[in-house]
């Protein structure tokens, strides 16, 4: 086929096109519109979340000895100080006696100093001693009352390994591992108990730092697991973005009518306030995505006009910059053409 044939074949069909276009943009095409801003959507934001706790800890022994009582089990709910296990505890208590005999001893030994003191420091005015004897009876009374305060260290060293046998709930919450038996020997560092603080839940996520800012502005703000829906409130942004998700983590406090457990996964769900056009209402023409709208209306009567819509994304609402009186084309939005006269369905 000649280059001159081809050409003229195109001309053709250009020509068709415009024809076709112009009859089109000719026809009084019947339409219904609407004003923008009754078919706006607020958009709403989401991401994973899941329920963690504050104080979910490790309850290890402090000393050395073997269990006696246990007094909790999986699952229990203890108070603050309540008992969790009991320790034997008689070396410690031996420790105890041994230290009070010794600081009677001491205390013994202090009084004698001072006593010698006394009657070397009468002596020595007198000039019936020479002066060392004088500083040697100053030193044994200072030498007596430094250990005077090992002893009550000692004593007081025995004490706190004795108040240790018992180990207390250092917080109320729920018991979720026991891992002491009855009669078992532990040292210093061995786990007895996983608690759980089950009245101090929050949620934590992870967003992007674009996500954040929206998430700071917002007013409405729930937690939804399954078929639950919780109110939730930002309570802190933790300001370090991790390297390799580019996220931030935040953590919400969360109202809930009864219990919530820890490790519930779900999401957190948002409305960043601003408003954008339905994806039914955008179309492509040419290279562009946009809107039909309605202009220069007089009774019933006006002319289409395509706007084209910066940054749209095809198949997701877009933003959109236009009075909220704006007629955009409800019906035959498709079909009606750049320009065209328009009847307005009433």
């Amino acid at each position: 086929m000649s280059r001159f044939l081809i050409s003229k074949i195109i001309f053709i069909l250009s020509t068709l096109i415009c024809l076709i276009s112009f009859s089109a943009a000719d026809e009084v095409l019947l339409v219904s519109v609407s004003p923008l801003s009754s078919i706006l959507l607020t958009t709403k934001n989401s991401a994973p979340a899941n329920v963690i706790s504050l104080n979910d800890s490790t309850i290890s022994a402090e000393i050395t000895g073997r269990a006696l009582n246990i007094y909790a089990e999986i699952g229990e709910q203890v108070k603050r100080n309540q008992k969790l296990v009991s320790l034997d505890c008689r070396s410690y208590t031996l420790d105890k006696k041994q230290a009070d005999a010794a600081l009677k001893v001491s205390m013994a030994q202090l009084n004698l100093a001072k006593k010698e003191l006394l009657r070397n420091q009468r002596l020595i005015k007198n000039g019936t001693i020479p002066r060392e004897i004088l500083d040697r009876t100053e030193a044994n009374q200072q030498t007596s009352l430094a250990d005077i305060e090992v002893k009550l260290a000692a004593i007081e060293s025995a004490e706190l390994s004795i108040s240790r046998c018992t180990i207390r709930a250092p917080f109320a919450g729920q018991i979720t591992q026991r891992m002491i038996q009855n009669g078992q020997l532990v040292v210093a560092g061995t786990p007895l108990f996983q608690l759980m603080e089950s009245d101090k839940m929050e949620v934590s996520s992870k967003l992007s730092p674009a996500d954040v800012n929206k998430l700071s502005s917002t007013s409405e703000l729930h937690f939804v697991a399954g078929d639950r829906r919780f109110n939730a409130k930002l309570r802190s942004v933790i300001q370090t973005i991790d390297q390799s998700s580019r996220t931030q983590e935040v953590r919400l406090s969360v109202t809930t009518a009864g219990s919530i457990a820890a490790g519930l996964s779900g999401r957190i769900e948002w409305s960043d306030g601003n408003k954008k056009l339905p994806t039914e209402y955008i179309q492509r023409r040419n290279a562009n995505l946009g809107v039909m709208i309605a202009e220069d209306i007089v009774e019933g009567t006006g002319k289409a006009r395509f706007i084209a819509l910066k940054n749209a994304i095809e198949g997701q609402p877009a933003d959109i910059e236009l009075p909220a009186n704006t007629a955009i084309i409800t019906k035959n939005q498709f079909r009606v053409v750049d320009g065209q006269t328009i009847k307005i369905q009433q």
